[in-house]
């Protein structure tokens, strides 16, 4: 029988302002994508201690750092911009933990828009704050928007996609610096001047990409990428 693997998710806070409490959620979108790829989500609270985010990832094979708000500045050293929409503190330190033990563990990882940005800044790089009016197309208006971008040859992403270049879906405002790329991470996708996907190096799948594979309108892009992060963590 095959196997099946577990992947945790991180997940961000919707404030209630209820006596029921606050939530801690991700977009059906993620979960979706997962079980289609043949495995079991599982959420991870993003209030939990670094001791419970240990224990979270001795039960899973693969950790999928989702998208949302801004990394807080402070983490790679430097004061926000007016743009920034920031994750409360405690938040981020439970993403970048779970993402440094998933690299301590040799767990696949996968990053998707501020979960790309999360492996950067956690392994030492920084981010573009805002990207302004140069990345008019990579901004949400009313929905994703659509277009090309060039993958590196040779890159795992290449090798999945089987091409050099794909259609992808934008909707954010920041990117990470391509001048401070994390520590042994190489950019393997571009849109003009903005990077598009990181990997770091090693047999373990570790990719970040800045597009949504989750709600993608192309199935076969979609469950390309999915497919080979889960068939990452199966083996």
């Amino acid at each position: 029988m095959m196997k099946i693997p577990r992947i945790a998710l991180t997940t961000v806070l919707c404030e209630r302002n209820s006596h029921a409490g606050d939530w801690y959620i991700h977009s059906e979108t993620y979960p979706r994508a997962i079980l289609a790829a043949g495995a079991l989500p599982v959420a991870v609270p993003a209030f939990v201690s670094e001791e419970i985010c240990s224990k979270y990832l001795d039960t899973v094979e693969g950790l999928l750092l989702i998208g949302g708000p801004d990394i807080p500045p402070e983490f790679y050293g430097e004061t926000p911009a007016p743009e920034v929409n920031p994750l409360k503190k405690e938040i981020a330190v439970n993403h970048m933990t779970l993402a440094g033990k998933a690299f301590e563990r040799n767990i696949p990882v996968l990053g998707i828009c501020l979960g790309m940005q999360e492996l950067n800044v956690a392994n030492g790089g920084r981010l573009i704050q805002h990207l302004g009016e140069r990345t008019a197309m990579h901004r949400m208006d009313g929905g994703d928007q659509y277009h090309m971008a060039e993958l590196a040859p040779g890159s795992r992403l290449a090798e999945i996609f089987g091409c050099s270049r794909i259609k992808v879906n934008s909707a954010h405002h920041q990117a990470v610096s391509p001048e401070h790329v994390a520590a042994g991470a190489t950019v393997t996708a571009w849109a003009e001047d903005v990077v598009e996907a990181i990997e770091f190096p090693g047999d373990t799948f570790r990719i970040g990409v800045q597009w949504h594979p989750e709600r993608i309108r192309d199935e076969e892009h979609r469950s390309k990428l999915f497919a080979a992060f889960v068939d990452s963590c199966r083996n």
